[in-house]
């Protein structure tokens, strides 16, 4: 049976709110994100907003020695994964997390009724909402 070495992830979005003295938003806004400016120390981590975990590569395991290796421990399965001796997988897309431009240009495509108008139904709203991070009601 096939033996793989899978790395999933999700993103966790970490924050920082700034007070900021500038003569105007974009200075203000260039400033926020100059880490020589502001560093992370003292970041929220905001584990509620978290996107959903996603499979992001993997690889085949050959041989018993390899995955004798691999169940070692998460720094010999990133030494595996890594090490340049592996040829990445190709995920399929429905497992990985989707680009969200791509999802929405799909949505416009499928929902294009011609003359540059586009018609979405509910469910593909519900979808651009929650491409959009706002609210589904």
């Amino acid at each position: 049976m096939p033996r793989y070495i899978i790395e999933r992830q999700y993103l966790l979005p970490v924050y920082r709110h700034l007070a900021v003295e500038a003569p105007d938003l974009e200075s203000a806004c260039r400033e926020a994100l100059d880490d020589g400016e502001h560093d992370w120390e003292n970041a929220q981590e905001d584990y509620e907003s978290s996107r959903p975990a996603t499979i992001v590569s993997a690889i085949e395991i050959a041989g018993e020695e390899e995955w004798a290796i691999a169940t070692k421990s998460q720094y010999e399965r990133s030494g595996l994964m890594y090490d340049g001796s592996h040829e990445l997988i190709e995920i399929p897309r429905e497992l990985t997390e989707k680009d969200r431009l791509a999802d929405l240009a799909e949505i416009l495509e499928r929902s294009d009724c011609g003359k540059d108008r586009v018609l979405i139904d509910g469910d593909d709203l519900k979808h651009l909402k929650s491409i959009a991070g706002m609210g589904i009601n």
